[in-house]
Formats: C-alpha cells, sequence, structure tokens
C-alpha cells in the first residue's frame, strides 16, 4: 500500500459504531484470528448488542471506514461502576481489530484517542506493549506499577502422578497439606463455603455494605453479576462464596479453569469481592477455594484480582508475584484522576471483556499471558 499514515487517516472516514455495524465487525473478527464466525457473534450479541449498560454509551465504539468498507475498528464495553463515591457507566476497550493491509498506519492509534469520546470514563485492562506509549500519550492514567498477579501451588498430586505414576501421586496428597496457608489466619474453620448457581439479594447486601470501602471498583449487584456469570456467559465462570456462623455473606470469588494437558489444571481466580477490612472473610475464602481446587485436581492458582488491602494477604500467605507489563490496566477521565482514587482502585478479572471465549487456545493464552497481553 503506498502513501503516508496521514494519507490514509485522511482517506478514511471516522464514525461511531452502532448495532448496525455487527454483523461486519463479527465477520472482520473471525476472519483476523480464525475463529468461528457463530463463536464472535454469539459474543457480541450478549456482550455488546444484549448489553443492558450499553445504551449508555454514545455508541459500541469507533470505526473507520474507506469508502463503504468497514477497515478497522474498536468496540468498547459498557459497564457500571462504583467511581469516587458516585454510580456511573465506564467503557473498556472490548476488541480493536483492522484488514491486515491497514495495519502499521495509525488507525489504531486513532481509535485509541476516539473512543474516549463514547463515555465519560474509559479504558483498557489489557493494554500490551506496543500500545502503551499511545495510551500515555492520550493522558491515559496507568493503573497500578503492575499487573500484580500472584500465583500458588494447589496440589503435588497430579504433577507425581504424571512424572512418576499412582504410587507417588498418592503421596502427593500428604505434600498437599503443607500448601494450606490458613493456620496463620485461623484458616477457613470459622465459615462455611458454598458454590453459588444464581445471585440473590445477600450480594446486595454485601455490595451496599462495602463498596464504600473501594475508591473505584466494577458494580457487583446481584443484577449485573447473574448476568455476567450465569444468564449470559461467553466463558464458563464459577463462583464460591463463604457464609459466618450466622449465614451471612462475607466474601466470594469467581473462576475459570485452564487445561494445559491432563496432569495440569490452573484456576484463575477472576474476581474477589468482600469489605476492605474484613482479613478474616477474605483469607477464609481463599483457604476454602485451594480446599474445593485440589479436590477438583487443580495444580496451580493464579490470583487476579488487586488491591492494596488483598495483595498485601497475598503477600503475606507466602504467593509468588507474578508481574507482567504486557498486558495493563489504563484509564482516561478528562477530568483527571486523584491519587488516592488510583491507588485504591479494586483491579478483576471481570473488568472489561477483551474477547472473554471459551475458545481453549484465547483461554490458554490468557492465562500463560497474565490476561489477554
Amino acid at each position: 500500500m503506498t502513501g503516508t499514515r496521514s494519507d490514509m487517516l485522511h482517506s478514511c472516514r471516522l464514525e461511531f459504531l452502532t448495532a448496525d455495524d455487527l454483523p461486519e465487525c463479527v465477520a472482520l473478527v473471525a476472519e483476523t484470528f480464525s475463529l468461528q464466525p457463530e463463536t464472535v457473534a454469539d459474543w457480541f450479541e450478549k456482550r455488546v448488542n444484549g448489553n443492558p449498560w450499553q445504551p449508555a454509551l454514545k455508541g459500541c465504539g469507533v470505526a473507520f471506514r474507506k469508502e463503504r468498507e468497514l477497515v478497522a475498528f474498536r468496540a468498547m464495553f459498557a459497564q457500571p461502576w462504583w467511581f469516587m463515591g458516585q454510580d456511573t457507566v465506564v467503557a473498556f476497550a472490548a476488541h480493536t481489530c483492522a484488514k491486515k493491509e491497514f495495519r502499521g498506519q495509525g488507525l489504531g492509534a486513532e481509535l485509541i484517542r476516539r473512543s474516549r469520546d463514547c463515555a465519560k470514563v474509559t479504558g483498557s485492562t489489557t493494554a500490551g506493549v506496543a500500545t502503551q506509549p499511545i495510551y500515555a500519550a492520550n493522558n491515559f492514567t496507568v493503573v497500578g506499577e503492575d499487573n500484580d498477579f500472584y500465583r500458588c501451588r494447589v496440589s503435588y498430586r497430579k504433577s507425581l502422578e504424571k512424572r512418576t505414576g499412582g504410587f507417588l501421586g498418592s503421596a502427593g496428597a500428604v505434600m498437599d497439606f503443607v500448601l494450606l496457608p490458613g493456620t496463620r489466619y485461623g484458616g477457613a474453620k470459622n465459615f462455611s463455603f458454598s458454590l453459588i448457581q444464581q445471585c440473590d439479594e445477600r450480594f446486595d447486601e454485601l455490595w451496599d455494605r462495602s463498596r464504600g470501602g473501594y475508591a473505584s471498583c466494577l458494580a457487583r449487584t446481584s443484577t449485573y453479576l447473574n448476568w455476567r456469570l450465569f444468564d449470559y456467559p461467553t466463558c464458563p465462570l464459577s463462583m464460591g462464596a463463604v457464609f459466618d456462623g450466622s449465614q451471612r455473606l462475607r466474601a466470594y470469588g469467581v473462576w475459570h479453569v485452564v487445561t494445559f494437558d491432563q496432569h495440569v489444571r490452573m484456576a484463575v481466580l477472576r474476581d474477589l469481592f468482600a469489605p476492605v477490612d474484613d482479613r478474616a472473610a477474605i483469607m477464609g475464602l481463599v483457604c476454602h477455594l485451594l480446599a474445593y481446587w485440589r479436590k477438583e485436581g487443580i495444580t496451580w492458582a493464579s490470583f487476579e484480582v488487586a488491591h492494596p488491602g488483598i495483595t498485601s494477604l497475598f503477600r503475606e500467605a507466602g504467593f509468588t508475584h507474578t508481574p507482567s507489563i504486557g498486558s495493563r490496566y489504563y484509564v482516561h477521565d478528562p477530568a483527571g484522576m486523584e491519587d488516592v482514587v488510583v491507588r485504591g482502585w479494586l483491579r478483576s478479572g471481570l473488568d472489561g471483556d477483551y474477547f472473554d471465549l471459551s475458545d481453549s487456545h484465547i483461554v490458554r493464552q490468557s492465562a500463560q499471558q497474565g490476561r489477554h497481553g
């Protein structure tokens, strides 16, 4: 292709995406990433076209057309948000895609810049190394020094079975006992654990009494959680919660499982929510999750939730910090953000939805890169 980057930008027309444009977006994504069109269409229908919070945005995203052809787009995903003590809607980048012959011409950078117009607060949870300078140049604020992910061994048993066979694999159950971090916190004994299939008023009560402790976070009402996890999932997600002696909901977690082979599986904790100062409930939940994952044959756990009050507990538990510079969290607010908001931001694997598909290749790549890097 001849011509300069400026020529290319001026030869294309920028516009807001609408629901009518989504079939073209599906076709472009499916072709570019060799995905089944039905899988891509299902994601766009659930996360964008059927998103109850999407009407709060000025559009489904932004796009470039050359003449009448869609050549590049950036879809934006609306989420209800708690931001500096107020309810609002934040728009996160859901997917950015361009036809091969139009890449490297500055369209992607311009899509990032113009996507700021979709909502007052916009961002991306998956800014790669190549795009981070573009976010910085357009006054996006980076949240966190790195991803603040943590990892721990859940069980030796399956790995030993893989390497040595059944006999030593059984001995791994003895080795697993030393992996539980719960004794220093009183562990799980003060809480009961249940898998959750639907969220009810108990989750609204937890949200109402806990949100004030967070400067910025996803609005975790039962309406949102049910929509995202149970009613319209795009990736198989599980939820478990802990309750105290009076059966009051104290904390919950959301995870998916990545299978590397028949002996190695990883649980990826995507979300953890509790009052930020309820250390006993947070660690009680973690202990219960580790015990449950061990019974399910999980080998490793990756904790992809970050907040000073939570990550400090992961460090105290002896989990391994797994920093990444390849997939970062950037946010833009034209009014700017105070340091206390940036520092107190609860980052979760439910923030945004960068093509959160059940496709095994994408899920496995997510775990290996730290998220959709």
